[in-house]
């Protein structure tokens, strides 16, 4: 072996450094670019999300009832909402009881994620202003429990009159969210009080075997479809019944409604843990992971809670698909596709069982709301899990599709969920621009 003399080591411990103090150069310059990289996408992103909001608050929330419409049909301001029914439509339940494609569909699941968007905001006024639509909704009809869809601006009382578990969820999620919040008033808070017992004392009486554990109509008349049951319902619905419970449990801390609670919450969690092997939309998995993260936070019992954490973590990855469905389906989508209105329309769908007729709404119009929304939806739902975290699929196509999605020219609402996953992700400290 060669034995290296004192006056061969200098040179190449020189040379050795050289090349260590090269390496360290050449590292800091790429992360520096990195954060340049970084600094510049995130600046633009946010420049896009302010816009977003902006048209958000200015052409879909309406200020004279504080309710959030499905869509607009023109983009002139004053014509926007032409399409949405006259108060003669809605008595005659024309097209469907539920008001589906009219644009009065979704007030209460749109107005739960955007309570919770202000709220992470920390923007007290706004907050405000949805939980008072919310509190519309769930007074109008003058029956206590019942949860309206959303209420005419023509005459702002006429509503349809059969609701949804998916209504009643973000509608009892948001009040419960904003009732624990810094910003809800003494006077609020008892007005919640009575708004989630009023829920919880409508499901006792009514959602029972004998009525097929379905929710009735504000008429209390029939058909009613499928998406009014709460009980022996589909794994993503199952904890659906025991959270309206649990909510009024946790603002009125009457053991009646935990104890009701517990009938069902084991029982759900067991049933939670089937999902299958499909897909599944991000809408009905966002009000599972709402649901599951209510029992969580208010059930006492460590087992429960456990149970429902690991039914959160199982959800999870079925967003992944979604994300990749959005990003192939964001190259075929005309983001500035126009919404008819509903009347126009002559291909429906007749719901098995209640026969409810639906309008559907036009392809490229569908794919476009899908498309936004459910990348919004995929970033929340990373972002509500107790241990947030957003991979890197579903940043890269949250800042895909919101770099191609123009908020001015957009119809539908869904821009709504792109900018409530980024103020969460800001409130939580998670860089949506970093690669």
């Amino acid at each position: 072996m060669k034995r290296i003399c004192h006056g061969e080591v200098l040179p190449r411990l020189r040379i050795f450094t050289m090349i260590a103090l090269l390496v360290v150069i050449a590292i800091r310059g790429v992360i520096k670019s990195n954060r340049r990289l970084g600094f510049v996408m995130d600046e633009k992103m946010s420049e896009k999300i302010l816009r977003a909001r902006k048209v958000f608050e200015q052409e879909y929330f309406l200020e004279k009832l504080n309710l959030i419409y499905d869509y607009r049909t023109s983009l002139e301001h004053e014509h926007r909402f032409d399409h949405l029914p006259t108060p003669d439509e809605i008595s005659h339940c024309i097209p469907n009881p539920c008001g589906w494609t009219t644009g009065m569909e979704d007030a209460m699941i749109n107005g739960g994620v955007a309570l919770d968007m202000y709220l992470d905001l920390g923007d007290a006024a706004w907050a405000r202003k949805i939980y008072r639509g919310l509190k519309r909704c769930g007074t109008v009809s003058g029956v206590p429990g019942f949860v309206a869809r959303s209420v005419s601006p023509r005459d702002g009382v006429s509503f349809y009159p059969e609701s949804s578990r998916d209504q009643y969820t973000h509608y009892v999620y948001g009040l419960w969210s904003y009732f624990r919040s810094p910003f809800a008033t003494a006077e609020e808070k008892l007005e919640i009080t009575g708004l989630l017992v009023d829920v919880a004392r409508f499901c006792e009486t009514y959602v029972t075997e004998e009525n097929d554990w379905t929710l009735p109509r504000a008429d209390f008349g029939s058909p009613r479809s499928s998406v009014c049951k709460l009980w022996h319902v589909n794994p993503h619905e199952a904890a659906r019944l025991p959270m309206f419970y649990a909510a009024a449990y946790a603002v009125s801390d009457d053991i009646h409604w935990l104890d009701c609670c517990r009938k069902y919450a084991g029982p759900a969690a067991a049933e939670s843990m089937n999902l299958r092997p499909k897909s599944y939309h991000s809408f009905a998995l966002m009000q599972m992971l709402c649901s599951c993260r209510l029992l969580h936070e208010v059930l006492p019992e460590p087992a429960l809670k456990a149970q429902y954490s690991e039914v959160m973590k199982r959800i999870d990855p079925y967003f992944d698909f979604n994300v990749c469905r959005a990003g192939t389906d964001s190259y075929l989508v005309d983001f500035q596709a126009k919404m008819t209105d509903w009347r126009d329309i002559f291909n429906c769908t007749v719901m098995h069982g209640c026969r409810h007729v639906i309008p559907c709404y036009p392809e490229d119009y569908s794919l476009a709301a899908r498309t936004v929304r459910e990348t919004g939806e995929a970033v929340l739902c990373s972002l509500l899990q107790l241990k947030p975290e957003v991979n890197s699929l579903r940043r890269r196509v949250y800042r895909f599709v919101l770099d191609k999605f123009e908020p001015e020219t957009y119809m539908p609402y869904g821009g709504l969920y792109l900018i409530a996953a980024w103020y969460k992700a800001k409130k939580l400290g998670i860089d949506l621009a970093a690669c």
